[in-house]
């Protein structure tokens, strides 16, 4: 396997469970009152897909070039993510009460949705680099 085609069959996957998480939130925001409905939810769709891709690509280098050292990366990236998308939260939350709780929620659903998405894919790739026995990506 080589990076081009894990990243682009991430990039597939992660065009595919936006759609789908689109599709959810037009059914759910239709039903609940728009009070409820963070008017920044389509830039924090935006914001989750490119920061995901991004953080991909990083890991996906990083497993590329130096698979020993995967576990350490993984887990600082992780780290720095969490802090990075933490501080932007609290932020927008800060300076905008009055929707704060409707974007937190979301805020949270959507981290854990793309990060989940995330986690299984490097981690299959990371399986596949050890079970190949190569420990390198082609």
């Amino acid at each position: 396997m080589n990076y081009k085609k894990h990243f682009y069959d991430f990039l597939r996957t992660l065009v595919v469970v936006t759609l789908i998480v689109i599709a959810l939130s037009f059914v759910i925001f239709s039903i609940i009152p728009a009070q409820h409905y963070p008017s920044v939810y389509p830039f924090l769709l935006a914001f989750f897909f490119i920061a995901t891709l991004v953080v991909y690509h990083f890991m996906l280098r990083a497993l590329e070039k130096r698979p020993a050292r995967f576990v350490n990366i993984f887990l600082l990236t992780t780290m720095l993510k969490l802090l990075l998308f933490m501080v932007v939260m609290v932020v927008y939350a800060l300076l905008n009460r009055e929707v704060a709780r409707p974007f937190v929620v979301s805020f949270f659903l959507l981290y854990i949705i793309y990060t989940v998405m995330e986690v299984i894919s490097i981690l299959k790739v990371n399986k596949e680099l050890w079970n190949n026995g190569s420990g390198k990506l082609n």
